[in-house]
C-alpha cells in the first residue's frame, strides 16, 4: 500500500516536504550519475577530455610572421596544470612532416612513435610511456596557413589523483548546497503555498460568518484567483437560493400562525360556555392543539434563521424568572425547585426570551419527571446551566434520541408531545451552546448547557457524568 500524507497535515506542509524530498532526490541522482558515468564510461570521457584540451593548445599556439618560429603560450589552469603535473600530463605539437617542433616537457619524442603520422588525426590509445601508463589523443588542428598534429597524454595517475581532489570537493559543495537548499526551499515553498492559499482562507472566514441569521451575506469575489472565483460564485448562487427558501418558509410558518390559532381560539371560545365531561375533554385537547402548534412555529422560528436578540443576560435572573413562572406546577406536583449559583450574576451572550424558553422546558421536563417529594435542582456555573431531577433518569441509549422533535418515552404515560427538548436543542443551535444529556447524582437525569468561550457547533451529545467538558 503506497505511503500517503496524513489527511490532518496542512498542504503547505506537504509542499514544503515534497520540495525538500526532490531536492534531495535530485542530489541523489546526480552523484549517482556522476558515479555511473565515471565508472562506465571513463574511457570515452578521458578521451574527449584529451581532444578537448588539443584545442586549447591549438589556440595557444603563436608564429613569428617574420622567422616563422613557433611557441606555446598557454593561459590561466592550462599553464598550472602542465606545469605542476608536468610527469603526468604531457603534450606534442609536431608540423606536417611528423617533427616535435614543441611541447611541454622540452622532449621532442612523439608520444605515439610507433603510429604513422598520417594516421595519427582523431586518434587515441592507451599506451605506456616511460614505463607508466598514458591516455593519448592526436588530433591535427589549422593554425594559420599551416596545420599542426597536436598530441595530449595524461597517465593514470593524473585521473587519480584528480578524483582525490576534485570528486570530495564535489561532494562537499553538493552536500552543502542540499542542506542549505532544503531548509530554503521549505521556508519558501511554505510561505508561497501560504500566500496562494490566502484567498481561500479568506473565503473559508468569510462563509463562517454565514448562518441562517444572515442569509444575505455573500462571500467576497474581487480580487480571488481565477481557479476559485467559479466557486465562490457558485457558492453565492447558492446562498441566494437558500436565502429566497428560508424567506418563503418564514412566510408559510407566519400565514400558518395566523390560520391556525384563530380557528383553535374561536373553537375553544365556543366550547367554553359548554358543561360536562365531554366538553372538558374537548377543552383539554384543543389546549393540547394549541401548545403543540405553538410549539412547532417556536422550532420553525428558530431553526429558520430568525434573528436573535442577544444581549448580555444574567442567568440567575433567568432563572429566578423562571422558578416564579413553574412554581404553581411544582407546587401542584409536590416538586421543590432549588437554584444552585456558583457565581452570582453570570452573565451570557443570549436572546433573554429564548433562553427563558430553554430553561422553562428543562424544568417543566424535569418537574415532570421527578417523584412527589422529590427535588429539581437548577444549577448555575461560569460556563454551564444544568437542570437535575431526582427521576429514573434516560438510559444511556437514548440520550440522543431526548432532543428528536416528537420523540417520546414508550414507557412513559406522562402527557406532552416530545417537541420541549426539541425546541431547547434548536435554541442552543441558534446561540452556538451545546446541550446534553447525563445521569445525575441522584440517578436522575441531568440536563446541561454549555456556554463557551470560543462558540462551537452544538450537536446532540450526551455527556458522561464527570465529561461534560
Amino acid at each position: 500500500m503506497p505511503w500517503r500524507f496524513p489527511k490532518t497535515i496542512s498542504l503547505a506542509l506537504r509542499l514544503s516536504v515534497a520540495f525538500a524530498l526532490s531536492v534531495v532526490i535530485v542530489a541523489v541522482v546526480y552523484l549517482s550519475a556522476q558515479t555511473i558515468l565515471a565508472q562506465r564510461f571513463a574511457s570515452f570521457i578521458t578521451e574527449s577530455s584529451l581532444k578537448g584540451q588539443t584545442n586549447d593548445i591549438a589556440e595557444a599556439i603563436e608564429i613569428d610572421p617574420v622567422d616563422g618560429a613557433l611557441a606555446v603560450r598557454l593561459t590561466g589552469a592550462n599553464v598550472l596544470v602542465f606545469d605542476a603535473f608536468f610527469a603526468n600530463l604531457k603534450y606534442r605539437v609536431l608540423d606536417e612532416t611528423g617533427r616535435v617542433v614543441a611541447s611541454s616537457d622540452n622532449r621532442l619524442d612523439s608520444l605515439l612513435p610507433s603510429i604513422p603520422v598520417e594516421r595519427q588525426d582523431g586518434f587515441y590509445l592507451q599506451t605506456e610511456i616511460d614505463g607508466v601508463r598514458f591516455h593519448v589523443a592526436a588530433v591535427r588542428h589549422p593554425v594559420g596557413t599551416r596545420g599542426f598534429l597536436i598530441q595530449v597524454g595524461r597517465s593514470d595517475r593524473f585521473a587519480e589523483l584528480a578524483r582525490e581532489a576534485i570528486v570530495p570537493a564535489v561532494n562537499d559543495a553538493v552536500g552543502t548546497i542540499v542542506a542549505i537548499s532544503i531548509p530554503v526551499f521549505c521556508i519558501l515553498s511554505f510561505l508561497a503555498v501560504r500566500s496562494v492559499l490566502r484567498p481561500v482562507r479568506i473565503a473559508s472566514e468569510a462563509a463562517k460568518s454565514v448562518g441562517g441569521a444572515n442569509l444575505s451575506a455573500r462571500l467576497p469575489s474581487d480580487g480571488m484567483p481565477a481557479e476559485i472565483r467559479p466557486l465562490i460564485v457558485a457558492f453565492n448562487e447558492l446562498l441566494a437560493r437558500l436565502e429566497l427558501a428560508f424567506a418563503s418558509q418564514r412566510r408559510f410558518f407566519a400565514n400558518a400562525a395566523h390560520e391556525l390559532k384563530t380557528p383553535i381560539a374561536l373553537l375553544r371560545g365556543q366550547l367554553e360556555g359548554a358543561t360536562g365531561p365531554m366538553a372538558a375533554s374537548a377543552l383539554r385537547d384543543i389546549d393540547a392543539i394549541a401548545r403543540i402548534v405553538g410549539q412547532l412555529l417556536h422550532i420553525a422560528e428558530v431553526s429558520g434563521g430568525r434573528a436573535l436578540d442577544k444581549r448580555p443576560t444574567a442567568i440567575d435572573d433567568v432563572a429566578r424568572q423562571v422558578v416564579a413562572f413553574l412554581s404553581w406546577r411544582a407546587e401542584r406536583a409536590g416538586v421543590s425547585l432549588h437554584v444552585v449559583c456558583d457565581n452570582a450574576g453570570v452573565v451570557v451572550a443570549a436572546d433573554q426570551g429564548e433562553l427563558f424558553v430553554l430553561l422553562k422546558n428543562l424544568v417543566e421536563n424535569a418537574v415532570d419527571f421527578s417523584p412527589e417529594g422529590g427535588t429539581v435542582r437548577i444549577e448555575i456555573g461560569a460556563d454551564r446551566l444544568a437542570v437535575e431531577d431526582q427521576g429514573p433518569g434516560v438510559p444511556v441509549e437514548e440520550r440522543e434520541k431526548v432532543f428528536e422533535r416528537f420523540w417520546r418515552d414508550g414507557r412513559s404515560d406522562r402527557p406532552g408531545s416530545g417537541l420541549g427538548l426539541a425546541i431547547c436543542f434548536e435554541i442552543a443551535v441558534a446561540h452556538e451552546w451545546r446541550i446534553g444529556c447525563a445521569q445525575a447524582d441522584s440517578g436522575g437525569a441531568r440536563f446541561e448547557v454549555l456556554f463557551p468561550s470560543q462558540p462551537v457547533r452544538p450537536d446532540r451529545t450526551h455527556f458522561p457524568r464527570g465529561e461534560t467538558t
